[in-house]
């Protein structure tokens, strides 16, 4: 927030400066000494600017708008001899908003005491001038004094009411970023207890799907091969489960390190599909997978999060799909710049979505609504994996859906031959 403060503070300051030395220009008609003045001060506050980037010293930053504005002030009533009557003055009480905001309440009140000092200074100014260009200083001169007091008991008032908010200002901000910093922490332990979790429950997990593997190989009737077949199925359900949460928590603490070594697309592919066609017939729907020409068969990348970004897409078409089919096509297109991109499809027939819930499909724990949620079950992770995965490989993830007609969600990735790929294009070319 005060930076935010430093920026809008500094930026305004130098809009305001360039209209100024626009107008000077114009009413003097050239370049004065009051143009050089304004281009110090402007490449002071971009300075400061600047320095923000690297620094974030706000007692600094006040300071130089402090001095800014005070030099800026007697610098204007000393050269035209208006002393106390500057119309400048006011410029007191910015500067005292400014240090209450940027810097706290010690500031303020600082700020303030050299305002009555500048004030009292001006007042000597003025009343010991001969004669003023602008003022009759004998007309004046019984109202100086008086002027004095007043524009004092303003910045009196008002460094003591800003110290005063500033104060309780900078207490709630120092709450804030307290809370802001505990629930970062918080959210931190819990993101390290649930990836902790997640890979303990699948040493236990793959024992008792290995172990009903097993049962499975032997003399079961049919009662109890289909019992079987439940606990496989509601094994293989939890086993996914947890591997989403184990892969979410790696994407939130940035833990996800990407292997890039040379695999057979078209394999992959195959053994990863097999399960997915199952699926799909046992919900009787149509399943078709495809592949084109002009796709590499040897390709560089991570052989695992590919297939986890795949699988993320194919779980979320079979299961909000009811009738109809579900595809996959893997294609090669080209960005703007003329680079090969690999490009995932995966299309379904099912409930689609509503054009407004386009946008927020892919945030974490969100489904279309709660009673989609209930008659569908799931965490609501699978979308948010996918555009994680498909970010953390320098891609990206697009949807196309209406509502009742079914979803088309486009995955776009760099494309990377392996050399064995290129190798086999070179000599296909000679």
């Amino acid at each position: 927030m005060r930076a935010r403060a430093v920026y809008m503070m500094g930026l305004a300051f130098l809009a305001t400066q360039f209209i100024n030395c626009f107008a000077m220009y114009y009413s003097y008609g050239g370049f004065t000494f009051d143009h050089a003045v304004s281009i110090v001060a402007c490449l002071l506050v971009g300075l400061t600017v600047v320095c923000l980037r690297w620094s974030e010293k706000f007692q600094i930053y006040a300071a130089i708008y402090s001095v800014l504005i005070i030099a800026a002030t007697l610098s204007s009533a000393l050269n035209e001899n208006t002393g106390i009557n500057s119309a400048l003055i006011p410029f007191f009480v910015l500067g005292v908003i400014v240090n209450g905001f940027i810097c706290g309440w010690r500031a303020t009140l600082t700020f303030g005491f050299m305002s009555l000092i500048g004030i009292w200074f001006l007042w000597w100014i003025s009343s010991n001038y001969s004669y003023t260009p602008i003022f009759d200083v004998e007309k004046f001169s019984d109202r100086n004094f008086q002027r004095a007091i007043q524009a004092s008991l303003a910045v009196t008032l008002i460094a003591m009411c800003g110290a005063f908010f500033s104060k309780n200002m900078h207490d709630a901000f120092g709450d804030l970023e307290a809370g802001i910093l505990e629930a970062q922490r918080s959210d931190r332990a819990k993101t390290d207890f649930l990836a902790t979790m997640s890979h303990e429950l699948f040493t236990p997990m793959n024992g008792i799907i290995g172990m009903n593997s097993v049962l499975q190989e032997t003399a079961l009737d049919s009662d109890q091969r289909e019992l079987s077949n439940i606990i496989e199925d509601s094994g293989q359900n939890l086993k996914t489960i947890i591997g989403n949460v184990l892969l979410f928590s790696q994407l939130e603490s940035d833990r996800v390190i990407l292997d890039n070594s040379a695999y057979n697309l078209r394999l992959t592919l195959q053994n990863l599909l097999k399960p997915y066609v199952r699926r799909a017939a046992n919900k009787g729907l149509s399943f078709k997978a495809s592949m084109y020409p002009n796709v590499p068969q040897i390709i560089l990348g991570d052989k695992v999060r590919t297939e986890q970004l795949i699988s993320a897409l194919l779980d979320n078409a079979i299961k909000f799909t009811e009738t109809g089919e579900v595809e996959l096509s893997i294609d090669v297109t080209q960005d703007d710049k003329g680079y090969d991109r690999l490009m995932i499809k995966v299309s379904d027939t099912g409930i689609g979505l509503a054009k407004e819930d386009n946008h927020r499909i892919f945030d974490r724990f969100t489904q279309k609504d709660g009673s989609i949620k209930r008659k569908y079950g799931g965490t609501g992770l699978g979308l948010t994996l996918a555009k994680g995965l498909a970010e953390l490989m320098g891609g990206d993830i697009t949807v196309e859906s209406k509502l009742n007609f079914g979803s088309t969600f486009t995955v776009t990735l760099p494309l990377q031959p392996s050399e064995f790929t290129q190798q086999i294009w070179a000599e296909a070319a000679e």
